[in-house]
């Protein structure tokens, strides 16, 4: 990147900085961190979100915030391999990796069925059923990479998944207590059915210290199927012949090569080539990397273009929650246990 370029970007990506630590700042006070743990990179989305809407932003902002929405956010995607390891994914054995593929599997079918029933055009209810069924916000956003949706869609799919995967964190524990539900039940629900890795801690973490370990390596190991959701969603639009693809372009170009990067990291993680104390802070960074990329998402978003989406739209969002919520309940009574007996 030549020096003019970098010039052109740094307004937008200064702004988009303070942002991103605004929301870590405010994610780590104790009343948030104590009972509405909702994290930096969902602040970070309400905090772009709101500056738009309420403080003019410069043309000169524009192209630095493009440049983290776009370039940032797959460093970001591909720095989620620092949390995971192949010994999470072990440790969730044989129907915790069952239960993940299952609950995905139907989201998707779920989201074809939708797609077919409700005038939502050819991207949404893949973009919804990703961060539904992944993990929230950076699913979308990751799923955006292969999608090339409008940038309303993608806002309003953020909005969509953060707003009911935040009605679980509150609901989920309630319906546990009323219910009776086991804490093996209630950990493996929650690390299936619940967006967000915060909201799955929120969700887990005054239930019992069993259900927030479970639910939690549960939720990580949703994370690993973001390579084959992509690789799924590339081969599905070029079989559709929804992307063009021009003499000045392959398929190469395509395909989103950060998400093999995410997989090398999990390599990297699983084999111990860095050391814990070194893992840990490559996690804060990569936090910040996408409470970045979120903010210039939300300095993206106009509100005005993200409702005219339209009321199918907010349709599909709830009735996706509703389903991935009630499937990930039943496919957890099925295989880790059958009856309610109390927590």
């Amino acid at each position: 990147m030549n020096p003019m370029a970098i010039k052109s970007i740094l307004p937008g990506l200064i702004l988009c900085g303070i942002l991103a630590f605004s929301a870590q700042a405010l994610s780590n006070l104790p009343i948030l961190k104590g009972h509405f743990p909702v994290g930096a990179v969902m602040l970070a989305i309400l905090l772009g979100t709101a500056t738009r809407q309420f403080i003019p932003i410069g043309t000169s902002m524009e192209p630095g915030i493009r440049f983290a929405f776009k370039r940032v956010l797959r460093l970001g995607v591909a720095g989620l391999g620092f949390s995971l390891t192949f010994h999470d994914i072990e440790a969730v054995g044989f129907r915790g990796l069952l239960l993940d593929t299952a609950l995905i599997t139907g989201t998707y079918f779920f989201a074809l069925a939708l797609r077919r029933w409700m005038d939502l055009g050819k991207d949404l209810p893949w973009l919804i059923a990703t961060g539904t069924a992944i993990c929230g916000a950076s699913a979308v956003v990751a799923a955006n990479s292969v999608l090339r949706a409008k940038d309303e869609e993608v806002a309003f799919s953020v909005a969509t998944v953060t707003l009911f995967g935040t009605f679980s964190m509150f609901l989920f524990p309630l319906i546990a207590h009323l219910g009776g539900i086991p804490v093996p039940i209630y950990g493996a629900w929650a690390g299936s059915s619940i967006h967000e890795v915060a909201q799955v801690i929120g969700a887990t973490m005054n239930v019992s210290p069993k259900a927030l370990d479970f639910a939690t390596i549960l939720k990580l190991t949703r994370v690993a199927f973001l390579l084959p959701v992509l690789i799924f969603l590339e081969i599905l639009l070029l079989k559709e012949g929804q992307k063009l693809i021009s003499n000045k372009t392959s398929r190469a170009e395509h395909f989103p090569w950060f998400v093999v990067g995410f997989a090398a990291l999990v390599i990297v993680n699983s084999v111990h080539l860095i050391s814990p104390a070194l893992t840990v802070q490559l996690q804060h960074v990569d936090t910040w990397l996408l409470a970045l990329s979120m903010a210039a998402l939300g300095l993206e978003t106009h509100l005005g273009r993200v409702l005219s989406v339209g009321r199918s739209a907010m349709l599909a969002g709830f009735w996706l929650w509703i389903f991935v919520s009630l499937w990930g309940l039943a496919l957890s009574v099925v295989l880790f246990g059958h009856s309610f007996q109390g927590i």
